[in-house]
């Protein structure tokens, strides 16, 4: 019968269209998820005047020597005493192993680093909370898993 094919069409031609609406209504999802992320990125901004991984640790956040190492460690994912202490001398133009070893014992106690063994010894590295927390805090959705 023509009206049963007729039926049948219309019925697939509105499976279609509501499949099309729920990969629309994904898209708007991810688009509003996006614009929150954006206005929270904004709003730490105007709070504290940059977007830097201090913010999740409070602790360092006015000892400018302990935030330039937690961001030496977050670029370099693990170092030892010496390289820290390199790096931190070529970003400030001073950095010496006894300070950046204090620091690093300081950190170790606030739970933002971890000791790891790397090929010459120690090493530290920012303990998977942080980089959670840092990652929550400027939206992404990535989750780094415990050992």
């Amino acid at each position: 019968m023509p009206e049963d094919k007729d039926v049948e069409k219309l019925a697939e031609e509105l499976r279609t269209l509501r499949k099309a609406m729920n990969e629309l209504m994904k898209s708007f999802e991810l688009v509003s998820q996006l614009a929150q992320n954006y206005l929270r990125l904004i709003n730490i901004y105007a709070q504290y005047g940059e977007l830097s991984i201090d913010i999740v640790i409070p602790e360092i956040r006015h000892d400018p020597i302990a935030r330039e190492i937690v961001k030496i460690v977050f670029d370099l994912k693990k170092a030892n005493i010496s390289q820290i202490a390199r790096e931190l001398k070529a970003r400030r133009g001073k950095g010496s192993r006894n300070t950046v070893r204090e620091k690093v014992e300081l950190l170790l106690e606030l739970n933002v680093f971890e000791e790891v063994e790397g090929e010459k010894g120690k090493c530290y590295t920012l303990r998977k909370e942080v980089i959670n927390k840092w990652f929550d805090l400027i939206g992404i959705p990535i989750r780094f898993e415990q050992r």
